[in-house]
């Protein structure tokens, strides 16, 4: 499954048996565009923000949680792509019916909605 933190022009390494020149210069990554370093800062803010959250998990509310779960399913798996719950889970089914609301969002809409509420959350979290 591909990561949604690759640039476009990312490869896997595969040099596709071509043999090097001696000329090293095109095998360094690519220098950092401002685009790829604000995605990286981004996720590290997010992954901090997900680690911060099972601190919170007492002071939040159902539907706070609720919120926090939709948007880490929609950076970590991307759409919602499981069948809905049994009518008897009735939590499977909040969270399922949450995380199917965000539809096509994108992982980083995602991931700023999930930080902005961490920080509503905890307004003393800082994230760098």
């Amino acid at each position: 499954m591909a990561t949604p933190f690759l640039s476009a022009g990312t490869t896997t390494g595969d040099s596709g048996g071509e043999l090097s020149s001696g000329d090293d210069s095109g095998d360094m990554e690519s220098p950092q565009t401002p685009e790829t370093e604000a995605s990286r800062s981004l996720a590290e803010q997010f992954e901090k923000a997900a680690a911060h959250v099972q601190g919170l998990i007492q002071v939040a509310s159902r539907e706070q949680l609720l919120y926090l779960y939709a948007r880490y399913k929609q950076v970590k798996v991307g759409n919602c792509n499981i069948p809905k719950p049994n009518f008897f889970d009735f939590e499977g089914k909040q969270k399922w019916e949450a995380w199917k609301a965000l539809g096509d969002s994108s992982p980083s809409q995602a991931m700023q909605e999930y930080i902005a509420a961490v920080k509503k959350l905890d307004p003393g979290w800082n994230p760098q």
